[in-house]
């Protein structure tokens, strides 16, 4: 833009000509005002309108959000489920044994978790909880299935007695746990063999009680194998077997109740010492014996024995 100037002289306003420097002070003048105007719509856009990245990420953060708030519902409905289930396995123990379930679960605090929150993202805390619910969700169907069929059973037997419940050896100390369910090494084989019962180690002429109501199917003398050995047969598809007897007191067909004396600890047939060898039997299918023993077994001892009859590498038998 030209300047003016009056001259005196003339009387008039003439055109006032810039120099080099003039005109590179007004070109610097309007480029940096051209600059100062570009950061100044850049801020106002940066402030009040969202880029096509701002706008992704904000979607994802609503998503994100949306899937954690439904997370926490289904953790909290998950965990009201577990609740219920707790206290009607307690009422279902209760009614059937008559006495408060053992607490068979040694809970700790872990802080991993908590440690982790501070270097995970969002969406790797909601990705954790949603696989954590579905775990949650996948044991509570497990859970409530055991349950329907303990309840079932429960409802068709006549007496808590009718399950074996109780060990067939009356004070026996857990220190006289010997192997268990599993591939063990034969004392006199020296091979790995199968083993369908828990070796329970007691003097000759210890009494051998019944752990459940039931009927005597089979009682066999023998010096070889498992020599002389009962088979009681109880309700539910329970059946028990207590073999390398001494003294048989009862005779096939008889009806027993639990707790009554059958036999006598022996050291009859294929035996390395003198001892109970006892086994369980569910629809045809040998079970792990010792869980069988709540009704006289603490948590801790339950959980003592178990250890020692899993860590024994070779029976009895």
């Amino acid at each position: 833009m030209s300047k003016y100037k009056f001259n005196k002289d003339q009387l008039k306003f003439v055109e006032e000509r810039l120099g080099i420097r003039g005109r590179l002070r007004v070109f610097l003048g309007y480029f940096l005002g051209s600059i100062l105007l570009a950061v100044l719509y850049y801020i106002i856009v940066a402030l009040f309108i969202n880029t096509r990245e701002e706008e992704r990420l904000l979607r994802e953060r609503e998503l994100m959000e949306k899937e954690y708030k439904a997370a926490v519902e289904k953790m909290n409905l998950l965990e009201n489920v577990l609740t219920d289930l707790q206290a009607r396995d307690r009422e279902i123990y209760m009614n059937i044994f008559k006495s408060s379930p053992p607490d068979l679960i040694n809970s700790s605090y872990s802080s991993e978790i908590y440690e982790l929150l501070d270097s995970m993202n969002d969406m790797d805390v909601v990705r954790y909880s949603a696989s954590k619910s579905l775990e949650v969700e996948e044991l509570v169907g497990r859970a409530g299935e055991k349950l329907d069929v303990i309840y079932n059973e429960y409802l068709g037997a006549n007496n808590a007695t009718d399950i074996p419940s109780i060990m067939p050896v009356k004070g026996l100390a857990v220190n006289q746990t010997g192997a268990s369910l599993g591939m063990k090494i034969h004392p006199f084989y020296k091979t790995m063999e199968m083993h369908n019962g828990v070796d329970l180690l007691a003097s000759v002429g210890t009494e051998v009680i019944a752990v459940a109501n039931g009927i005597v199917a089979e009682v066999t003398r023998s010096d070889r194998g498992r020599g002389n050995q009962i088979v009681i047969e109880h309700w539910g598809g329970y059946k028990t077997v207590y073999s390398h007897l001494g003294d048989l007191l009862v005779r096939k067909s008889q009806q027993v109740k639990q707790g009554t004396v059958i036999a006598r600890v022996g050291n009859s047939g294929l035996s390395f010492a003198p001892h109970l060898h006892f086994e369980v039997h569910l629809d045809g299918r040998p079970v792990e014996p010792i869980n069988y023993f709540f009704a006289d077994l603490s948590p801790s001892q339950y959980r003592e024995m178990l250890m020692i009859a899993l860590n024994t590498g070779q029976s009895l038998d």
